[in-house]
């Protein structure tokens, strides 16, 4: 069982810029040991996820008074359902909005892939899946 555990905040539906459908976008924090060790946001098109999958940003590091943007690093993953089941890739988070938000340093793909941040922000995506009722449509729960 994890040591981590979400705390589901804003949640807003959107019209997509692109193809004018619904979409939405959730956010929270991630907890170990009663400390933030993560935001995330999760966004996706209503009805399309099939199609368009989905896209989940990390905010994985230290949070609290007294930290800064510098403290945390930016990693983005996408999410794709495939013939062997859901799967996860980390993209780079240079081109995702939340790169250019301020929040943490943007990392490239490659600067993720096989290191120990890999490992946690995919323990991250693993809690929030198992424990966020707001993406169930991405998970494969009917809602």
């Amino acid at each position: 069982m994890s040591d981590l555990r979400i705390e589901p905040g804003t949640s807003d539906d959107t019209v997509c810029a692109c193809c004018g459908d619904q979409s939405r976008i959730v956010r929270g924090f991630v907890y170990r040991d009663g400390d933030a060790a993560a935001m995330y946001v999760v966004h996706w098109t209503l009805g399309h996820v099939l199609e368009h999958g989905a896209h989940v940003d990390l905010f994985l590091g230290i949070w609290g008074d007294g930290t800064t943007p510098s403290d945390r690093s930016v990693v983005s993953l996408e999410f794709r359902r495939t013939e062997s089941g859901p799967a996860f890739m980390v993209i780079d988070a240079t081109d995702r909005p939340a790169g250019k938000g301020g929040l943490g340093r943007p990392l490239k793909r490659e600067a993720v892939i096989g290191t120990a941040l890999a490992r946690q922000a995919f323990d991250v995506v693993d809690a929030i899946w198992a424990q966020d009722d707001r993406i169930r449509e991405i998970v494969g729960v009917p809602g």
